[in-house]
């Protein structure tokens, strides 16, 4: 029977809160607000304290929206005092880019995070591969990277999954026992080092950034055999959020630094157990600080303590974004993740695409796939079509297939997979 052990943030929480949880949080709350009243989007909108968590539940909350049209305006200190800004695009009402600000001490609590929440995943002396972007200091793949030479595992910094024949050799040549990296990437390296007979030895992989199928966790432990974690996380929370365990039932909150809340789409706080949008407030950032941000990100808190051992609060694997399903004119509702279960379970697709066109009751998915998947197994539009009509996921709807073919090289695509 395999081992579960508590996760390695139960003591990392512990230790940072002196075991007292919910009078940290309070504590840490209020120097949130407090710090706040620097910024002059937070001037008028904010109490200076509360005197109880359950006060946080009447605040306003924060949205994408709002970091692109107040910009600065939500920064806490000087502008000398920031050393990272990341400017992302958004799908918001002006269609103009959000920035987040992070100071050097901001930066510095992520990679205390990732060297206390990765042991999950890889241990001391062994060798981990980093798929996530990794050329920028303080981007997500050097945050990592320096978390892992912290425990002494070594970092191979590959950076995002194109090449897929390079990418396999650096996993054979690199030793590398593990793998941090999206789900559409990393799945695409295992079945190209299937179809091409390179042996990778992966032992564990973390995947993070976007939706993860249960397909993808089955296909990489099937190629490989390997142990397949999850994490949770954003920009805006400082990249980090909350990773998976050995028992796998939803991703420990890094509650340290980090509310949780699942709120319903007029802000109110929703129980456990039931599914709603999540917002999170900051606890430990003062660069810009964010208070109950509406991430967009449909889950759940699991209540109870987890199987591993520890209370620490748990966010289930995320559902779908608010307003991300389309619902075409004969009724039916397209779902991305609904597809996610089905096409990725096809040996020969990378990744695809899906555009909408609600009026006309049309969908066209536009598959990617590569010459060495393609060597055994033809791929065919039609067979895609009775797919996903045996999956019941096309009723009613006209739907249009499209395979590229690519010589081994992955597209890659800006922003989270989501349906146009």
């Amino acid at each position: 029977m395999r081992k579960i052990c508590i996760t390695p943030l139960d003591s990392w929480v512990k230790k940072k809160t002196c075991g007292d949880l919910a009078a940290y949080q309070l504590n840490m709350l209020n120097e949130t607000l407090s710090t706040a009243q620097r910024s002059s989007y937070y001037l008028e909108r904010l109490p200076r304290r509360v005197e109880s968590l359950a006060e946080l539940q009447s605040l306003p909350t924060t949205s994408a929206d709002d970091l692109t049209l107040s910009g600065t305006g939500l920064v806490c200190v000087p502008q000398h005092e920031i050393s990272r800004i990341v400017t992302l695009d958004t799908s918001g009402s002006t269609g103009a880019p959000k920035r987040v600000y992070f100071t050097e001490d901001d930066r510095e609590l992520n990679v205390d995070y990732f060297a206390n929440g990765l042991p999950t995943v890889v241990s001391r002396g062994e060798t981990m591969a980093i798929f996530l972007p990794c050329e920028r200091p303080g981007g997500v793949g050097d945050l990592i990277a320096q978390a892992l030479e912290r425990m002494c595992v070594k970092p191979v910094r590959h950076g995002p999954v194109t090449d897929l024949s390079s990418c396999a050799n650096v996993l054979r040549d690199s030793g590398a026992d593990t793998i941090v990296g999206t789900s559409v990437h990393v799945l695409a390296t295992a079945r190209y080092c299937e179809a091409a007979g390179i042996n990778a030895n992966i032992r564990a992989v973390l995947l993070s950034a976007d939706n993860v199928p249960r397909v993808v966790r089955r296909e990489l432990g099937r190629i490989w055999g390997c142990e397949v974690y999850e994490h949770y996380g954003m920009t805006e929370m400082g990249l980090g959020g909350a990773i998976d365990c050995d028992a796998h039932d939803g991703c420990h909150i890094r509650e340290n630094d980090l509310l949780f809340e699942i709120i319903d789409e007029r802000g109110n706080p929703l129980p456990d157990g039931i599914e709603g949008e999540i917002a999170f407030t900051t606890l430990t950032r003062r660069g810009m600080p964010l208070v109950r941000y509406r991430t967009g990100d449909i889950s759940r808190i699991i209540s109870g303590r987890c199987a591993c051992g520890s209370e620490l609060k748990r966010v289930a694997p995320i559902m779908g974004r608010i307003d991300s399903d389309v619902r075409m004119a004969c009724g039916s509702v397209i779902r991305m993740r609904d597809f996610d279960e089905v096409l990725f379970g096809v040996p020969y697709v990378s990744d695809f695409r899906l555009i909408a066109y609600p009026q006309d009751n049309l969908l066209c998915i536009h598959i990617d796939t590569q010459d060495s998947f393609c060597e055994f197994i033809k791929p065919s539009a039609v067979k895609v079509k009775e797919l996903l009509h045996d999956s019941r996921l096309i009723r009613g709807v006209e739907v249009k297939v499209d395979i590229v073919r690519h010589p081994n090289v992955l597209p890659l695509y800006a922003g989270k997979r989501k349906i146009t």
